[in-house]
């Protein structure tokens, strides 16, 4: 996991894809939550943003807030973050929430990676105050998995994309006669 390491595609609000990175899901409206340590003072981490978009890819899952500040702290007061990334491989016990009151959760295990400002395992937290967590939670366990079986990256994970016939081609022609033996009147 690395905190505010995720490069933006100049004038969005968009991750620059690393190399044979594909986005396949991202949803707006996401509170985000990270949590590590004991919780007693200078040895905890607690990090939040209330709103954003969480992204899945190939390779990682992104959260980036809808407003960005540089402030973090090792205290048990969260605060905003400008970016979180965590690769498919640094995550682990997945599960989606999904509360009798309240919205869904998506919630892991965030194992660290070198040089990523933060330091032991830490609990991430995606609240989707908006929906679409569902789906954000199959497809993210779906690559973990693949990931960790296979211990490679997949190129991509898209669905085939529905078939078309050929343009001017409404129906198949049908013949006008019937075929040779056919009898209509059996």
């Amino acid at each position: 996991m690395a905190l505010n390491a995720v490069m933006l595609e100049q004038g969005t609000r968009h991750p620059v894809p690393l190399p044979n990175e594909n986005f396949l899901y991202h949803c707006s409206g996401v509170k985000f939550e990270l949590k590590s340590g004991d919780g007693y003072p200078g040895d905890s981490l607690s990090l939040a943003s209330p709103s954003g978009t969480a992204f899945v890819s190939n390779q990682r899952i992104i959260f980036l807030p809808s407003t960005t500040t540089h402030a973090t702290s090792t205290t048990n007061q969260p605060h905003t973050v400008n970016s979180y990334t965590i690769p498919h491989s640094n995550i682990r016990d997945q599960k989606f929430v999904q509360p009798l009151f309240g919205a869904n959760r998506f919630e892991a295990i965030a194992v660290p990676v070198a040089n990523g400002h933060v330091e032991g395992r830490a609990m991430l937290v995606l609240t989707f105050k908006e929906g679409g967590g569902f789906d954000f939670a199959t497809i993210a366990r779906k690559m973990s998995e693949r990931i960790q079986e296979t211990g490679e990256v997949p190129a991509h994970e898209e669905e085939l994309p529905g078939y078309e016939g050929p343009p001017g081609d409404s129906l198949p022609a049908y013949p006008d006669e019937a075929p040779p033996g056919y009898d209509e009147h059996r």
